[in-house]
């Protein structure tokens, strides 16, 4: 009798037992595995990141989505990762190593999408398609691709998309960023980002045990990002990849009234959907040497020492020195680029014919200090503020170490500047003396096409020149392209002022040792574009040259910038 009280007690407290469990499990903590469940056979898909559209100046598009296949696995789904590796590697072209390596990863989230494969040619979704059943948790999902009508001929400029790295997201989790997705990773795809990048879109679907999709319940739509419109003009862009050839080097144009640049451009340049091919490659393709590269002015700081010396009156335009080819200066033998030198010469004739001995010799009465604190003045040493990632700022040396007066009056010894600060300089001759902030982005505008955000001309400074000395030297300018070392700028009906500038150094970055440059503005009376070439190798006479068919091609149809 005890026995059968006992048992039916037992019966009792266990029955109590499972019927609190299930209480617990059904009604206490109902909400947890009621999301859990839905986690399980429910996922929401998410699609790329759509970003917004980068205009030139005339509304050409330089950058925008478009829609693609990529090949994605949700590794929860994963039955065997190692075996489906090997299967996808068969069927499509990718890096085995890779595709191994995401595959087996431990996730912090092992319900987000990973991407294998972006842009899946129509034959390798086919592929996939027929294997389906092999491949659990892999699939082929709808994505969009970012494409660069310009490709190498922007790539500087206009920059790249890539998938974040574990550096970045820990640095950009607040916004919202995950594993797999693509941020702007240079030019203005990096440093306009934030406006550029959208609210992803995504599919609710419904799968079974293994992974498959079964039923689609619904979608969450995309909202792209802010469009750029740009200062660029992109047939200017084109003009200038052009006319720079196969050489390494750059060209970069801006408008010398208010800042806005015109085109930029880098070469060797790169696939900006292909960049993994140029991390290694030679000529440094990733160096953006307009805002980057860090050189010797050479002759075109001529500019600097003549409004130096004339400002500070160690010199007038009627004075002469003779020129014979060479000047001793203590042990040392300084040399013209003319051996058998230029003879008595004036300001007048010295710019045109960028002759050594006379700027050497100016440059000695004004000194080391003096030299640098005018070429502090006209922006050396900093940077110009561009709206572009990774700027250099040049380098302005201390007196002492600075090479001495008569190698920096004529643009050497360890003074150091980037194409963008020559091409600031040359157009505060130009305007006359205004320093403009140059940049590329015009208006950031909606999807819905309303206008966010303007940017307006912003002038850094202004220099004082005294009007004898801009005339002068704007005098000088006009006539290095008339009869001096810039004749190869010429342009028919175009009034063209510029400088060259040949520059030695022992050794560089670059491992070049002689760099051709030319600075210029048109028309010279009324100036509407500002322009620097500048060579990694070759002769001021080609970067000249250059210029002019730039500027040639450019004006043939009379355009007028700003309308």
């Amino acid at each position: 009798m005890e026995k059968e009280r006992f048992f039916k007690n037992l019966i009792k407290v266990s029955v109590g037992l499972i019927v609190a469990k299930c209480f617990y499990l059904q009604i206490i903590r109902y909400p947890y595995y009621s999301a859990l469940s839905k986690k399980n056979c429910i996922r929401t898909i998410e699609l790329d990141i759509p970003r917004g559209k980068i205009f030139d100046r005339n509304g050409r598009i330089l950058a925008e989505d478009k829609p693609c296949f990529n090949l994605v696995f949700i590794p929860y789904d994963l039955e065997n990762p190692v075996k489906e590796a090997k299967l996808i590697c068969k069927l499509i072209s990718v890096d085995k190593k890779r595709v191994l390596k995401i595959m087996t990863r431990k996730y912090l989230n092992p319900y987000d999408r990973i991407i294998i494969k972006k842009r899946l040619s129509k034959k390798e979704v086919s592929v996939i398609e027929e294997n389906t059943l092999n491949l659990p948790g892999v699939f082929v999902q709808p994505g969009i691709e970012r494409e660069y009508p310009l490709k190498e001929k922007a790539s500087h400029l206009i920059g790249y998309t890539g998938e974040i790295s574990k550096e970045e997201l820990e640095r950009l989790k607040e916004k919202g960023l995950k594993i797999g997705d693509y941020i702007g990773k240079y030019g203005i795809e990096k440093y306009y980002d934030d406006y550029l990048r959208g609210i992803p879109g995504g599919v609710r679907v419904e799968v079974d045990a293994l992974g498959h999709q079964r039923k689609i319940l619904g979608e969450k739509k995309m909202v792209p990002g802010n469009n750029l419109i740009l200062t660029i003009d992109g047939r200017l862009q084109e003009i200038a990849y052009r006319a720079l050839g196969e050489r390494r080097g750059c060209v970069v144009a801006m408008n010398p009234k208010n800042g806005e640049i015109l085109a930029l451009v880098s070469k060797p340049s790169f696939d900006p959907n292909k960049v993994e091919k140029y991390l290694k490659a030679k000529g440094n393709p990733l160096l953006n040497r307009v805002i980057q590269g860090q050189y010797p002015p050479g002759s075109i700081f001529k500019i600097i020492t003549e409004i130096a010396a004339l400002e500070e009156g160690v010199i007038s335009e009627n004075d002469r020195i003779e020129c014979t080819g060479e000047m001793e200066v203590g042990d040392r033998v300084f040399h013209c680029w003319k051996e058998e030198g230029h003879g008595w010469i004036d300001i007048n004739l010295a710019l045109p014919f960028s002759c050594n001995i006379f700027f050497g010799t100016i440059g000695m009465r004004l000194g080391s200090a003096t030299l640098l604190e005018y070429a502090k003045k006209f922006g050396f040493g900093e940077p110009t503020g561009i709206d572009l990632p990774g700027e250099k700022p040049g380098y302005i040396p201390p007196p002492q170490i600075s090479g001495g007066p008569l190698n920096l009056a004529i643009g050497q010894g360890a003074i150091l500047a980037t194409p963008i600060q020559l091409l600031s300089l040359i157009s505060t001759v130009a305007n006359g003396g205004n320093i403009w902030k140059p940049y590329v982005v015009k208006e950031i505008v909606s999807p819905e096409g309303k206008v966010i955000k303007s940017f307006s001309p912003v002038l850094r400074k202004t220099v004082y020149i005294s009007p004898e000395t801009l005339e002068i030297l704007k005098r000088g300018l006009r006539n290095v392209v008339v009869f001096g070392t810039g004749v190869n700028a010429q342009v028919e009906n175009l009034k063209v002022a510029g400088k060259t500038g040949t520059a030695q150094r022992a050794s560089s970055e670059l491992e070049l040792p002689t760099h051709g440059a030319f600075a210029c503005y048109a028309p010279a009376d009324d100036p509407e574009i500002s322009l620097v070439v500048f060579l990694d190798t070759g002769s001021s006479a080609v970067a000249a040259r250059i210029a002019g068919n730039i500027l040639r091609e450019y004006f043939s149809d009379n355009k007028i910038l700003g309308k």
